[in-house]
């Protein structure tokens, strides 16, 4: 059996276990807010609810893990089948370790102080300045790249 339909039957199994599950959750939880005469299920004590939304939970967890680890062995099993791209995996993380760094270096750290009277630290200030510029910079460069294909789709033409 080719290991497409093996994944094919395991996603299947776990959509119908994750439907059964949300279906179990939901109407425990339509129960649990009769019971205490609540209309909306944020109402309801954490306590009340957590035993109903656990099972789901996990079921996220471990499929949020198991998707990393495949994700992981598949893009180390495909550069170990190609050498060559690894070298451009390798220029393209050094690039965006690059963009990190020069946003870092731009990035102002001052003490914020928070709308619930806690205060953002220097440190934790000049790394969200950092992550704005790496986006601005990212962004910069993706619509660069878009505008300058299409004006060679235009010359081309």
């Amino acid at each position: 059996m080719k290991i497409s339909k093996i994944l094919s039957y395991l996603v299947l199994a776990i959509g119908i276990l994750g439907a059964i599950l949300w279906y179990a959750m939901s109407s425990s939880i339509s129960d649990l807010m009769d019971q205490n005469g609540v209309s909306e299920a944020r109402e309801l004590s954490l306590d009340e609810a957590a035993p109903m939304v656990s099972p789901l939970y996990s079921l996220t967890l471990v499929i949020f893990v198991i998707t990393i680890v495949v994700t992981l062995i598949t893009v180390f099993s495909t550069l170990a089948k190609n050498p060559s791209g690894l070298k451009n995996t390798l220029i393209g993380i050094v690039a965006f370790v690059l963009i990190i760094g020069i946003g870092f270096v731009m990035a102002d750290g001052v003490e914020t102080p928070l709308k619930d009277g806690d205060v953002l630290s220097e440190s934790g200030s000049k790394w969200v300045g950092t992550g704005l510029y790496a986006f601005y910079f990212l962004a910069a460069i993706a619509v660069g790249l878009m505008f300058l294909s299409g004006i060679k789709k235009l010359i081309g033409k």
